[in-house]
């Protein structure tokens, strides 16, 4: 299990890099410091819901999302499960249950790419929900999606204006 104490320090060193998303996460790491005073949690089905997700671009500078219904596609995510000691290896895993065979990260991207904050989905109630994404990249010819599986292929440009300007940021910056 991810310790607690990873993602506070995830979380520090993410608010250190990006200092001006400090207020965003407020909420999320006084929980944090409450949890680690208290030993345990207290909140009653309150705290921040944290999530991981890879953001998967292919060669065409297309990032890999998911669709559930007729709702928009979103970036995939999944809570915080047993059997991983680090959260990009929790994001890093659910891309391959998604049929991403073979990733590879680029050198310096190995932290969080966006700690993306947004109100939870209804069935988790009224609280906030942090995205912890990761990037990065595949071929999309070494995908192997099960037939009508729900995930497709979106254009950079299509997605969240702030994520694709980091996606196309790290991409430029090792371009050179």
């Amino acid at each position: 299990m991810i310790e607690p104490g990873v993602l506070a320090r995830t979380v520090s060193d993410y608010t250190h890099r990006r200092p001006g998303e400090s207020p965003t996460l407020a909420p999320l790491w006084q929980t944090l410091a409450q949890h680690a005073k208290a030993g345990a949690c207290h909140h009653r089905g309150t705290c921040p819901l944290v999530t991981v997700g890879p953001v998967v671009v292919n060669e065409h500078h297309e990032v890999l999302m998911v669709r559930s219904g007729r709702a928009p596609a979103r970036l995939p995510e999944a809570r915080l499960t047993e059997g991983f000691d680090t959260l990009a290896e929790a994001a890093f895993d659910l891309a391959r249950a998604l049929g991403v065979e073979q990733l590879w990260i680029q050198p310096g991207c190995d932290d969080p790419i966006q700690l993306h904050t947004a109100r939870a989905d209804p069935q988790d109630g009224d609280r906030m929900r942090v995205a912890v994404r990761y990037l990065a990249h595949t071929h999309a010819a070494l995908c192997h999606f099960a037939p009508g599986a729900p995930q497709v292929w979106t254009p950079l440009t299509e997605v969240d204006l702030e994520l694709a300007r980091r996606v196309s940021s790290f991409m430029a910056s090792r371009a050179r």
